[in-house]
């Protein structure tokens, strides 16, 4: 019996160094995607649109901005996307990068194409890959052009992120879940769609604004999609409020839990347009609710054509426990 005892211990501590040497052997994966064929514009067309995604749909700023203005991010103010804002999670310490053009702390020392290929392909400047946190490789190839012009004429500014901190949850994770860069799960359109057209609010809702992103229940551990899309989301922490926890709320058709349930294009668009009405509320109505009415009328139209999911996440915040 000793002698199995030890066979047994011998072969756990083999299993586990093992797996100790596996995990430390990915986590500097490298990758080599294709650059995507961008170079940064000066047409002011071309930048307003970029400004138009950056501020409005996507809400860098949400992520990006600088943390020390808050008031001024939740107001809307352009503040200058110098990063630093930190996500204390089980897989560790996530910050947001600095994405002004600052060469030495910024993405200034990035080529156009290296920054497109990490919006696109997931993969940075040094061949690793990036977390699945900035899930824009939808873009179509207009809209890539207009956020790297957009980024490009912003003032530089010199801030320095620290990287980012994993626990060993987060090793494993980046070892095996998340080891392999995130690229575009279909061919991204050349020209972005306009108008108040389903078309046009897919492309928005599923690639600009990722309203999934939040309005579906993810794992806590590893951020993958478990519940059902659009149907609302649980335990969602806001970083610097640790009182509260958040319930994105159930945003299809279904007539008793849903919220576009009772809701016409013209509540939909007045809703936008009334932006935060919940104080701390972490969904980014200031950028939102400066979104053009065709864009919004599209999302609206989009949303009523998803299949309608019954579940209640219940109030919009609690007091954490």
């Amino acid at each position: 019996m000793r002698r199995i005892l030890l066979a047994l211990a011998g072969l756990l501590l083999l299993v586990i160094v093992g797996f100790a040497l596996f995990v430390a052997s990915r986590q500097h994966l490298k990758f080599n995607p294709p650059y995507p064929e961008v170079a940064a514009s000066a047409d002011t067309a071309v930048i307003a649109r970029g400004r138009y995604v950056v501020r409005n749909v996507v809400n860098c700023a949400s992520c990006h901005g600088d943390m020390t203005q808050n008031a001024a991010i939740v107001a809307g103010a352009e503040v200058p996307l110098s990063g630093g804002n930190t996500w204390d999670i089980p897989p560790g310490k996530i910050r947001a990068r600095n994405i002004t053009p600052d060469a030495e702390t910024g993405i200034g020392r990035f080529s156009d194409a290296a920054i497109a290929r990490a919006l696109r392909f997931g993969v940075g400047s040094d061949g690793r890959a990036l977390l699945p946190f900035m899930e824009l490789q939808g873009l179509s190839d207009e809209d890539l052009v207009a956020v790297v012009s957009y980024l490009r004429s912003q003032p530089p500014v010199h801030h320095l992120v620290p990287m980012h901190e994993y626990t060993l949850l987060g090793k494993v994770v980046k070892a095996t879940l998340l080891a392999n860069p995130v690229g575009p799960k279909e061919t991204p359109p050349k020209r972005s769609p306009r108008g108040a057209t389903v078309e046009n609010g897919h492309y928005l809702v599923e690639s600009v604004a990722l309203c999934w992103a939040c309005h579906t229940q993810r794992d806590q551990k590893t951020g993958a999609l478990v519940g059902p899309r659009f149907g609302g989301a649980t335990g969602f922490l806001e970083p610097g409020d640790p009182a509260h926890v958040w319930a994105p709320p159930n945003i299809t058709r279904d007539a008793a839990t849903g919220r576009l349930g009772n809701m016409s294009a013209d509540n939909f668009v007045a809703r936008f347009r009334a932006g935060r009405l919940i104080e701390g509320s972490p969904m980014p109505w200031q950028g939102f609710q400066r979104m053009s009415e065709d864009d919004l009328r599209a999302m609206y139209l989009y949303l009523e054509s998803v299949p309608p999911v019954s579940r209640d996440v219940g109030p919009p915040v609690a007091n954490a426990k």
